[in-house]
């Protein structure tokens, strides 16, 4: 199925969509960004706010907090990321590719997925919070579980029922209490004890899960989605290796033409319309992200993969109060890796049926990636 494809018929007969069961889908850039935005649109699922102590872990995420409890987590989290706090990351980032893309003994067929593309952001981010090498392959499966859950799962997702990110929330609490009573806080999570003071340990471990899921998992689809787009366009490789200022181009192009994130939800606080398709209050929103960054109204030659398209503003990343903290981490992790890849190898090429996409309509990205490594 072709995905792309549904998006574009969408977005020329219905940019503001209803379907069957409710739920009310946008394709347009214009509509979605607005979205993004819009403070009449809430972050929080219906009845969430009150609901009891019992909850899943995922109503505590910071994606789904709003005023003080947004404000609190936010600034926490975010620290690492503003200032002078990124250089201190940089080293981290570069350690883990010159390992396992520089150093590593990769030549002729290979998949990339396993052999680095997830391997590089499973590396940078256990360091980063503190994971011990070991626990990885656990961090690995809860992901993958609530990869599923967050597509086909969603309203799970917000049960009572104890599910992945109850789990993965409950081993990063116990390790934030170790943390805390050493004293030694990892690089991203200098924040933690003013968190842990604000929110309290169990919402501060739920949090830092979250940021150990989406810190990591959209980044292995961008290295791997990156990859693939230039072994299947020698040109643009070509291009790159012509000019290596291009990198920065190269990360944000496929940001822009397969984003990782796909999909993101909200809510209306009021009754609206957007393109003359009424919404009622608390019914649910789908701006459709991997739409909106191929509207060729925004975009021309929308579906074209282009290391020298102008840097017009893509949404992967959402934008306004939420957008994402990690997206400067993401950034670097593509252009490092990708100047690697580009020193590495003389090519890329695809070979035949290599390709094999993850089965998910919310993150977009591979499970495997077999290309031709050419020194």
């Amino acid at each position: 199925m072709d995905i792309y494809a549904i998006y574009d018929e969408m977005r020329q007969q219905a940019p503001a969509w209803q379907a069957p069961w409710g739920d009310v889908y946008i394709t347009k850039y214009d509509l979605v960004s607005s979205c993004l935005v819009n403070r009449q649109l809430s972050h929080v699922p219906p009845g969430e706010a009150d609901a009891d102590t019992q909850r899943s872990a995922v109503n505590d995420w910071l994606m789904y907090q709003e005023g003080r409890a947004h404000a609190a987590i936010r600034q926490a989290l975010q620290q690492p990321f503003v200032g002078n706090g990124m250089a201190a990351l940089a080293p981290v980032v570069a350690e883990a590719i010159d390992q396992l893309v520089t150093k590593a003994d990769l030549s002729g067929t290979v998949d990339v997925v396993a052999a680095f593309t997830r391997a590089v952001p499973e590396r940078v981010i256990g360091h980063l919070l503190g994971v011990p090498a070991e626990d990885m392959p656990m961090l690995r499966a809860w992901s993958a579980a609530i990869r599923t859950m967050l597509d086909t799962g969603f309203d799970e997702a917000f049960s009572s029922m104890p599910n992945a990110t109850d789990a993965m929330s409950a081993y990063f609490t116990e390790l934030l209490r170790g943390q805390l009573a050493a004293g030694e806080m990892p690089p991203l999570l200098v924040g933690l004890p003013a968190l842990a003071d604000a929110v309290g340990l169990t919402v501060a471990g739920r949090n830092i899960a979250f940021l150990a899921f989406a810190g990591h998992e959209t980044t292995v689809h961008l290295l791997g989605n990156m990859l693939f787009h230039l072994a299947h366009a020698p040109a643009q490789w070509a291009a790159l290796r012509a000019d290596p200022h291009l990198v920065a181009n190269a990360v944000a192009e496929t940001l822009r033409l397969e984003s990782p994130v796909q999909k993101i939800c909200r809510w209306p606080l009021q009754p609206t319309a957007l393109d003359g398709q009424p919404v009622d209050k608390e019914q649910m929103l789908v701006l459709l992200v991997g739409a909106a960054n191929r509207d060729p109204a925004q975009f021309p030659q929308s579906q074209r993969f282009d290391v020298s398209r102008p840097g017009k503003q893509n949404l992967a990343f959402g934008r306004g109060a939420h957008v994402c903290i990690g997206k400067a981490l993401a950034e670097m992790e593509g252009k490092g890796l990708l100047e690697a890849v580009l020193h590495r190898w003389k090519s890329i090429e695809p070979v035949p049926g290599g390709a094999r996409w993850m089965d998910n309509s919310s993150i977009r990205g591979l499970d495997s990636l077999a290309l031709r490594l050419v020194a």
